[in-house]
């Protein structure tokens, strides 16, 4: 059997294997991603992608496709039966989410869509595709090696089948570095690995239906939460292609509890007879069928995300719930891209591998906040209260974690604590841990206005964010001249600071301005070096220097206030790869920015 090594082997090509293989394409490593399945999903499944997961697609220039293909999820409609004759009425509008949480509000599109913008990507790339019709048979770690530096421990036995039938075209052993598996709720790797999970169930079975609807009822277009007193709850999402999912609870009717039991042909027909007659007085039919399914509530979460240390479990592979939220294609790239950034910087020898602990420490308890507001709200989309209150009350409780914007990772080695990290009134409302809010700010060279978001793209690079207060004020000029000798002379700073090429240095520190002088009071050239530096090719950056400044757009000149600093005193403020923030100090603590690097490095 012949045998390859690669750095790091993926296995699944879902939305989380493919944001796994796109965030890899970035780091030079070897890289390998497989899949049994012939091809990306064609229908159904997740469908809705929040505020957090667009503002990650835009980091790799792939919101655009997404905006125009996609249905805007901007209000939901609550209904629930009239008091006197039973029939549904509307009881409430409300917006899906507020607008301050994000520069993106949700869009419902398919993941198949999704999917095949990512397998764009990486065809694009052209340093990873995805190998279909390839099973993972196999899977050991050698004994004494989960350690070692310059070795493949992990060990997979594969088998590449002809267009995806049963007949082994050839086999293959692939050693690994490290293994991330993305291979779904029944994930093989998992049992494998004999992971156990923490289970539970809501003992409730609902029916999942995309369709074309033929119906006069007033809300179709618009996300709804029906409430259906005497029968079961029903959930309608609008989606491209004039499509309606609907997710209907299965309680009540013995023979559509039957057909749902036995997946039997007749069962999308029955769920949409059995919808009509709980919105009365409106009419529900359809002639196309897209997709549909049944499934049981449940929560289950592995007990451990990484094994042997070599080994990594993410999404649907960790943690299962209800589609309730529109959080399981969500939570699960945002697996991965925390967890990839940190593995490129492992194998490329940036950072030593104890880094590697913090993906379990940050992401396992977003899991946990998820099954418990998944159970929360499964409970409140089933009561058969008199009217449609407690599904809004848990969304809005919970809407910074469903956007996935408020998500915050604790004090670990990658996010500094208050001992650590400056005194928090440096910016009062950025919180060390969550990435970074966005607030419009104005390119100092071209006078173009850009979300501060849009100017962090996911390449691999860490981002020292210098908001050095109004320049016009000579103290404030003068720390920042001050700032831009002390970094410099820092030995950890300045080696991340130059661009670096060779396999065992990484991408660079990159440093930006954001100043709160009025744009046309300062002169680009006039700054030091370090915010437009010199290529002997390319001349000067010019996409470095940023203004807080309103004379030219109305939208921006918001941002100290925004984030709650102070123009006179500015602060640091250090960006992760991931956009989350890492560490808050004043310009002069460069000491304690320095340690921070020189506690990751090897």
């Amino acid at each position: 059997m012949p045998s390859h090594t690669t750095d790091l082997l993926i296995i699944g090509a879902g939305p989380a294997g493919l944001m796994a293989a796109c965030w890899a394409s970035h780091y030079n490593m070897s890289t390998r991603i497989i899949d049994q399945k012939s091809g990306r999903t064609t229908t159904g499944h997740a469908d809705g992608i929040h505020s957090r997961t667009l503002e990650i697609l835009n980091s790799f220039g792939l919101v655009d496709p997404i905006i125009r293909q996609g249905v805007p999820d901007v209000e939901m409609c609550y209904w629930g039966p009239n008091k006197d004759n039973g029939e549904i009425e509307r009881r409430k509008r409300l917006s899906s989410q507020s607008d301050s949480l994000s520069q993106y509000g949700q869009m419902l599109f398919n993941q198949g869509g999704l999917e095949q913008i990512l397998l764009h990507y990486l065809s694009k790339m052209g340093r990873i595709a995805v190998e279909w019709n390839t099973r993972a048979e196999t899977l050991t770690v050698s004994p004494g090696n989960e350690e070692g530096d310059d070795d493949f421990p992990v060990a997979v036995g594969v088998t590449k089948t002809a267009n995806g039938n049963d007949t082994a075209e050839q086999t293959e052993t692939i050693h690994a570095r490290y293994v991330i598996a993305c291979d779904g709720a029944q994930s093989c790797t998992r049992t494998q690995l004999e992971v156990p999970m923490e289970s539970h169930s809501e003992h409730s079975t609902w029916g999942v239906i995309d369709i074309v609807p033929i119906t006069d009822f007033p809300d179709i277009r618009q996300s709804c939460a029906i409430q259906c007193p005497g029968h079961g709850s029903i959930m309608t999402a609008p989606r491209e292609n004039r499509l309606v999912r609907f997710y209907i609870q299965i309680k009540g009717d013995k023979e559509l509890e039957r057909m749902a039991q036995n997946h039997s042909d007749d069962t999308p027909r029955a769920l949409i007879n059995a919808a009509e007659r709980w919105i009365s007085p409106y009419k529900l039919s359809y002639k196309h069928c897209d997709w549909w399914s049944i499934y049981p509530v449940g929560q289950r979460l592995v007990k451990e995300y990484r094994i042997k240390n070599r080994i990594f479990l993410a999404g649907d592979a960790a943690h299962t719930h209800s589609p309730k939220a529109g959080q399981g294609m969500n939570v699960s790239m945002q697996d991965t891209y925390n967890l990839v950034w940190k593995l490129g910087s492992v194998i490329t020898g940036v950072a030593d591998p104890i880094i590697l602990d913090t993906y379990e420490s940050e992401r396992r308890p977003v899991a946990e906040e998820l099954m418990k507001m998944d159970s929360v709200l499964v409970h409140a989309y089933e009561q058969e209260a008199k009217d449609a209150e407690g599904v809004d009350q848990v969304r809005d409780e919970y809407s910074g974690f469903m956007s996935g914007v408020k998500i915050t990772y604790a004090p670990n080695m990658l996010v500094a604590g208050n001992e650590k990290s400056g005194d928090r009134a440096l910016a009062k409302n950025i919180a060390v841990g969550m990435r970074i809010p966005s607030f419009p700010v104005v390119n100092q060279a071209d006078g173009s206005t850009i979300p501060l978001l849009n100017v962090l793209p996911s390449n691999g690079c860490w981002r020292l964010i210098v908001f050095s207060g109004d320049l016009r004020r000579p103290r404030v000029w003068e720390r920042l001249t001050s700032f831009a000798e002390s970094f410099s002379q820092r030995s950890h700073l300045a080696h991340r600071h130059q661009t670096q090429n060779s396999r065992r240095r990484g991408p660079p520190l990159e440093t930006l301005l954001v100043h709160a002088s009025p744009r046309t009071s300062i002169n680009l050239m006039d700054l030091p070096d370090i915010f437009h530096p010199f290529d002997d090719e390319l001349g000067w950056d010019y996409w470095k220097t940023f203004a807080d400044d309103d004379a030219s757009d109305p939208n921006s000149g918001k941002a100290y206030a925004g984030y709650g600093i102070d123009k006179d005193q500015g602060c640091l403020v250090l960006c992760r790869p991931d956009q989350h923030v890492a560490w808050i100090g004043k310009l002069d603590e460069m000491a304690g920015l320095d340690n921070y690097f020189s506690e990751l490095s090897r």
